[in-house]
């Protein structure tokens, strides 16, 4: 297939909080109304996808406030110009069911949590063989995730916005950038980005 008509824009701004400090929810909830404001002028579907659970509840509960009935966590039957806020799994699970999404917003890499009891054995495994477990284990699995879930812009040829800043400033964010590709990197969001997608 063309290349060029799978390519996303991808924004991924370089001064946010880094997602374990506690300055990060703050600016993910500034950040996502802020794209929201500008994008929300359509009737196509923006994602939301928020790992961490309470943390998406939080994160819906506050822009449901703003955006409305609009906004809806983890629910399939939204209305045009919906916002749907969820999870890696529910998005893969039930992306087929909904129309490409114009604008994905990623709150963190899809790393797998250590919290859960299967991450945790795999893990300790690889410990258990010296093995570099986050290389060998962690980021591949995150890699997957997350190129499966972009794959629906692709069709729109829409907008991705990555907030986790460890992209700009880790040593393997330049694997991140390899899994995300074909893209082409905006730095700045203005109205414009959107209007052509609109029309």
């Amino acid at each position: 297939s063309d290349r060029h008509s799978e390519m996303i824009q991808l924004y991924l701004p370089d001064r946010l909080p880094m997602p374990n400090t506690a300055l990060f929810q703050d600016a993910l909830r500034q950040q996502v109304r802020s794209l929201l404001t500008l994008s929300c002028s359509g009737k196509e579907l923006t994602v939301i996808l928020v790992g961490d659970m309470p943390l998406k509840a939080q994160l819906g509960a506050a822009i449901a406030a703003e955006f409305g009935s609009r906004v809806q966590v983890e629910k399939t039957n939204l209305d045009d110009g919906g916002i749907l806020v969820c999870g890696w799994e529910f998005w893969r699970d039930h992306h087929s069911e909904l129309s490409s999404p114009q604008l994905l917003i990623i709150a963190t890499l899809p790393i797998p949590s250590l919290e859960n009891p299967l991450v945790a054995g795999r893990v300790a495994y690889y410990k258990q063989q010296h093995r570099d477990w986050f290389r060998l284990y962690l980021l591949p699995a995150a890699l997957r995730e997350l190129q499966r879930a972009v794959t629906p812009v692709r069709a729109s040829q829409g907008v991705v916005a990555l907030l986790d800043n460890r992209v700009n400033h880790r040593s393997y964010g330049n694997q991140v950038l390899c899994a995300l590709s074909p893209f082409a990197r905006i730095n700045y969001l203005d109205r414009s980005l959107f209007a052509d997608l609109i029309s």
